[in-house]
């Protein structure tokens, strides 16, 4: 059982979860936020909160809720412990390249994007597909952005050497934040870009696993 799931806390460090609500309160977006991946959903509560409730955007919440037993459940406990409703909330319990195809498809675009799912190098390539959808001016924040996790640290590196319409701006411990410039010349995350994933895939699962043994024999 994740830790999360009991204490329904939020999996960032104080540093992150402060750059993420300053953000989020200074932007002051009227247009929906997603959130890709919430745990027990205790950031998701957090970033709530920066609004009134009179005044709060649509949040879009995409997770399988297999991360922990009761996941969903659990979710919504948290939402009701601090007061919040999950009527404003489209709960979307499906695969992140699931519903990035339905988003697509129904032209969703969103002003906040927080990305907290898989780590795995094919994950967040396809995950960075979501940045078609992001309105300009629109920010997104990318958790777990270190070279401890490389399958989300080489995506972002390469998404942000090819992508020259958006820029860095903030960094708090693992969590970045980039701003959406300008329209793309062309669609976020081509066949290259899927490629590159599917090449270091391999590499990278083995020195993740190397590291993990070296951490276990350390301990």
């Amino acid at each position: 059982m994740r830790r999360c799931s009991e204490t329904l806390e939020a999996e960032m460090t104080p540093a992150e979860q402060q750059l993420l609500q300053n953000l989020i309160r200074e932007e002051n977006f009227s247009g929906p936020h997603l959130e890709i991946g919430t745990a027990a959903g205790g950031t998701l509560c957090k970033m709530m909160k920066c609004f009134e409730e009179q005044t709060r955007p649509k949040f879009v919440v995409v997770d399988r809720m297999t991360y922990f037993a009761d996941q969903l459940s659990i979710v919504k406990e948290n939402l009701s412990t601090n007061g919040l409703s999950e009527k404003g909330i489209d709960f979307r319990t499906t695969t992140s390249a699931e519903a990035f195809a339905l988003a697509e498809k129904q032209d969703d675009h969103f002003d906040f994007i927080l990305v907290d799912a898989s780590h795995k190098i094919l994950a967040v390539m396809a995950d960075l597909r979501w940045m078609r959808l992001l309105n300009v001016g629109g920010i997104a924040c990318f958790h777990d952005y270190a070279d401890q996790f490389p399958g989300v640290k080489h995506s972002i590196d390469r998404f942000l050497s090819r992508y020259k319409n958006y820029e860095k701006v903030g960094l708090a411990d693992t969590l970045l934040a980039i701003r959406k410039t300008a329209p793309c010349e062309t669609r976020e995350v081509s066949t290259l870009d899927r490629a590159y994933s599917v090449m270091m895939y391999l590499p990278l699962e083995v020195q993740r696993k190397i590291n993990k043994v070296k951490k276990q024999k350390a301990a």
